[in-house]
């Protein structure tokens, strides 16, 4: 028999090796909620930064609208307006549902990272222990709102996880990164 998980054979019956057995329970012991919450931060939704971030977009729709006012009757004018003030629209609701949906606790010894948006639904639990480095990083929109990211470089090639659009991001990133140095 093989194990289900790594492929590895197995010596006596069953579905999983000891090895992905263990690496199972940890995940398992990882996810449970067993401990106080020590810090919370929630991603912020700012429309002046989802204006400034995405004004390329905006720049491209005004020069259509403007190229629609020249060129086609007022009727048409109206219509290209209103549908590129809708796509507007539909993508700040969009970036607001994104940021409400977002959510990272710290507990004692790990985190939680919660996304639950449209078309994501995402949980990842981190141990401190896993955590290698921790940095924060913001563009110039994101400074000029006062907002940043947080990126988690965990054990592993490529691995980790950034929490975008955190508020007060020089408070914030000092609050947890002396909520994690403190367990080591």
């Amino acid at each position: 028999m093989r194990c289900q998980v790594c492929g590895r054979k197995l010596k006596k019956d069953g579905n999983i090796c000891k090895t992905c057995y263990e690496e199972l329970k940890k995940k398992k012991e990882l996810k449970a909620d067993n401990e106080t919450e020590v810090f919370r931060v929630n991603r912020k939704y700012s429309p002046k930064f989802n204006l400034l971030k995405n004004g390329e977009m905006i720049i491209l729709l005004v020069i259509t609208i403007l190229a629609a006012y020249s060129t086609y009757n007022v009727w048409i004018s109206i219509l290209v307006t209103l549908l590129a003030l809708f796509f507007l629209g539909v993508l700040m609701y969009f970036n607001k549902r994104r940021a409400l949906g977002t959510k990272t606790i710290f507990y004692q010894t790990k985190f939680r990272y919660k996304a639950n948006y449209p078309f994501v639904n995402r949980e990842e639990v981190i141990a401190y222990d896993d955590i290698n480095d921790i940095a924060f990083f913001q563009t110039h929109s994101q400074r000029i709102c006062k907002i940043g990211d947080i990126r988690f470089y965990t054990k592993g090639f490529l691995n980790g996880l950034t929490i975008c659009d955190i508020p007060n991001i020089d408070e914030n990133f000092q609050k947890i990164k002396d909520i994690i140095n403190s367990t080591r």
